[in-house]
């Protein structure tokens, strides 16, 4: 038996396991029969033809008890091997430090000026990725497939009394205060990275409190700006603008004269070219009267008088020539009273733009003062949001990235629909043959199985030849058969293991207990009857057991 404490519960799995299409039930003698006719199977009995191999003999078949620790943990129950041969690597992240985060942001947000700060400083601290550490828990298995199975098959455990007594329940190699070390480190290991995320989400509505708050501190400032400076533009505005109406008025008056000027300059300049008008039509006029007179004349022959009104007539057209000169005069100098005109009323207008402007100096300068602090006030808004999202987004990350990993825990084991206060043994059975030939010693597991029901596909592979008592059992489980592969590894490598699992099989070796030989010859006689041995068969068996 185990060397644990009687404190501990001790529970113990069932070996076999119904079919769906069985409908007898599979009792222990016929699991007995069952197992000594499959180890017999398997005994080499000696012969060959080229090189004799030895006949085999049976040691012992005993039913053994792989032990496994049960342990409650937050709200999962670990598995670890009590054979001590598997190991679970946890991941984790290492993320900088929080604590140091958390620290200077409760420090810098005491004043805006050192909360600004603290952001720039801090901009780019949870903005590389993290690294990934892992850590190595001796004896956990954690396998998913594993889990799973073990999580159907444990609910069929039973606690050990009186009734398992024929079991060999091999002794733990992981001592239970292993198993508690190991538990601290991963709480120890837990605690840090949920106080990590914890502190990362402290941290994210930290800092959107106290951005909010200092961004509407920042808009009651802007309010306040834009409040004060009303009232001092509003009381330069009182002084400017009758300066600037004044100077208004005075430009009007100066605009108004500069034109009533140039109006009597144009009026001048005007009837001279209308005289000038009027005196190339008279000139036109007398030009085509002279040579009109000229034609009558020679049309009368009269050359002199044809000549005379002729030579009238050339010297009207020179004096055309000179009126049409002094006309083209008179309107240039039109053309340029007015650009004078345009021009002096622009400057004018220039001028006074130029006073009202420099009138307004002081109130442009009252604007030019409150507008550069506006915007020095919505850049630092602006600073302190687009910093804080920034970091935000970098804390979320890194929580989340911590959540996945804290998640990581929950999977090493199975989660608890009963809570457990404290561990608890569990023994996954097999039964194991031992065959001696001399001083050589072979072994044999047999897993926890299946019971089949005996059709039609056992008499046909009967009849092809194929050993129908192989076909009555077969492994239950995939991975938790696999157990059975440490048990071949140390009862070959480790001394001290193969004398514990010999001394316990021989102690409760099956085949040298006076009732469970009789149980097993019962058994036999029954598998005869189900089918799965043939009469030439259970004879044998029954001749090996007497």
């Amino acid at each position: 038996m185990s060397g644990t404490d009687s404190a501990l519960k001790e529970f113990i799995l069932p070996f076999s396991a119904l079919s769906e299409n069985r409908k007898e039930p599979f009792t222990a003698e016929l699991e007995a029969a069952a197992v000594f006719a499959l180890a017999e199977e398997e005994r080499a009995k000696g012969g060959g033809l080229i090189s004799a191999r030895p006949e085999e003999k049976i040691a012992f078949i005993a039913k053994i008890g792989y032990p496994l620790w049960l342990f409650p943990w937050q709200e999962t129950t670990l598995i670890f091997d009590g054979l001590n041969r598997a190991n679970a690597t946890l991941s984790y992240a290492a993320i900088p430090d929080v604590g140091i985060f958390m620290e200077n942001l409760k420090r810098g947000a005491k004043t805006r000026e050192t909360y600004l700060a603290f952001l720039s400083d801090y901009l780019n601290y949870f903005q590389a990725p993290a690294t990934e550490k892992s850590t190595q828990i001796n004896g956990l298995i954690s396998s998913s497939e594993f889990l799973k199975e073990f999580d159907v098959y444990r609910r069929e455990a039973a606690e050990i009394s009186e009734q398992h007594s024929s079991v060999a329940l091999l002794s733990p190699l992981l001592e239970e205060a292993s198993i508690t070390a190991a538990l601290d480190e991963l709480k120890t290991l837990h605690s840090s990275l949920k106080a990590d995320h914890d502190r990362l989400y402290w941290c994210m509505k930290f800092l959107n409190k106290a951005t909010r708050h200092y961004v509407k501190l920042l808009h009651d400032k802007a309010k306040a700006v834009r409040d004060e400076f009303a009232v001092k533009i509003k009381a330069q505005e009182e002084l400017i603008e009758p300066k600037i109406t004044q100077l208004k008025e005075d430009y009007d008056h100066k605009i108004i004269e500069a034109t009533k000027n140039f109006e009597k300059q144009e009026h001048s300049l005007q009837k001279e070219k209308v005289k000038l008008e009027k005196s190339r039509e008279a000139a036109l006029a007398k030009i085509e009267h002279y040579k009109l007179e000229a034609k009558t004349r020679a049309e009368k022959d009269d050359r002199v008088g044809e000549q005379k009104w002729k030579e009238k007539a050339n010297e009207m057209k020179k004096e055309l020539s000179e009126i049409e000169e002094h006309l083209k005069g008179a309107e240039k100098s039109l053309k340029d009273l007015e650009e004078r005109k345009s021009l002096e009323i622009f400057n004018l207008r220039n001028e006074l733009e130029a006073k009202v402007k420099e009138a307004r100096q002081p109130l442009l300068e009252l604007e030019s003062s409150r507008d550069a602090k506006l915007v020095l006030l919505k850049q630092e808004s602006e600073t302190l949001e687009q910093q804080t999202k920034l970091i935000t987004e970098q804390l979320g990350r890194t929580a989340k990235l911590t959540e996945t990993f804290i998640e990581n825990f929950a999977r090493l084991g199975l989660k608890q629909e009963l809570p457990m206060k404290d561990g608890a043994l569990f023994y996954v059975p097999f039964y194991v043959a031992c065959y001696q030939v001399d001083s050589t010693k072979r072994y044999l597991f047999f897993p926890p199985s299946v019971a089949n029901a005996f059709g039609f596909s056992t008499r046909i592979k009967g009849a092809l030849g194929k050993t129908k008592i192989k076909q009555l059992l077969t492994p239950r489980f995939e991975v938790v058969t696999s157990l059975m592969d440490t048990l071949q590894v140390l009862a070959y490598q480790n001394a001290a293991f193969e004398a514990e699992l010999r001394e316990l099989c021989e102690s409760l070796n099956m085949l040298k207990q006076d009732a469970t030989r009789e149980s097993i010859k019962r058994g036999v006689d029954a598998l005869q009857k189900e089918g799965w041995l043939s009469e030439k068969e259970q004879q044998a068996l029954s001749q090996k057991i007497a």
